[in-house]
C-alpha cells in the first residue's frame, strides 16, 4: 500500500475512533426524547446515578420484543438492585405511532422513549436492534450487545448487577467491550 493511500485510512480510523467515543458515557445522551404519552425526557436524565441498561429496539423487531418481555418480568428484580433499564424506540415515522399502544398493551414497567429519526442510536453507533449498552453509576459504558436470544437478560442481569458490587466488597466489575 503506498503512503497516499495511508493518510486517508488513517484519517478516517481517526474520525470513526472519535465518533464511538462520544457515547462511551450516559451523560453524552442528555437528548430530549418523547415519551410515548407526549412528556420529554433524556436518557441520562433517567439513568443518572444508576446503572443503566439501554436497549434500542423497535415494534418491528421480534428479538427486540422478545427482550422487552423478559426484562420487564425481571424488572422488578433490577430495580431492587439500583439497576434502571430504558427502551429506546426506533421505528420510523410510519410505524412510531403504533408503540404507545404497544407498550401499554404489553404493561412494560420501565421507562419508554421514542428516538423516531434514530438520532441517539446514531449517536452510540448502533448497528441493528436490538442493541443494548449497559453504563455504570458513574454514567461509563461497561458492556455492549447486540441482538438477543432466549435467556440473555440472566446474561444481562448479572452484568448489571455485577456493576452495583463495590470494590470493597472485593468485587469489581470487568468490562465486556
Amino acid at each position: 500500500m503506498r503512503i497516499k493511500n495511508l493518510i486517508p485510512t488513517a484519517i478516517l480510523a481517526l474520525f470513526v475512533t472519535g465518533v464511538g467515543l462520544m457515547a462511551q458515557n450516559l451523560s453524552t445522551l442528555d437528548i430530549p426524547l418523547e415519551t410515548p404519552d407526549g412528556d420529554q425526557t433524556s436518557i441520562a436524565e433517567i439513568g443518572a446515578d444508576k446503572v443503566t441498561i439501554v436497549s434500542f429496539g423497535a415494534t418491528w423487531c421480534v428479538p427486540c420484543k422478545k427482550e422487552m418481555k423478559a426484562i420487564n418480568e425481571i424488572y422488578s428484580e433490577l430495580q431492587d438492585k439500583g439497576v434502571e433499564y430504558i427502551a429506546v424506540f426506533i421505528d420510523n415515522t410510519k410505524t412510531m405511532a403504533k408503540v404507545g399502544p404497544y407498550v401499554k398493551g404489553k404493561k412494560f414497567k420501565f421507562p419508554v422513549l421514542l428516538d423516531p429519526n434514530s438520532e441517539v442510536f446514531e449517536t452510540v453507533n448502533g448497528t441493528e436492534v436490538p442493541y443494548a449498552l449497559i453504563y455504570d453509576q458513574n454514567g461509563e459504558l461497561q458492556f455492549k450487545h447486540d441482538g438477543y436470544l432466549d435467556g440473555d437478560e440472566e446474561h444481562i442481569k448479572e452484568e448489571a448487577f455485577s456493576l452495583t458490587e463495590s470494590p470493597e466488597n472485593g468485587s469489581e466489575a470487568e468490562s465486556g467491550m
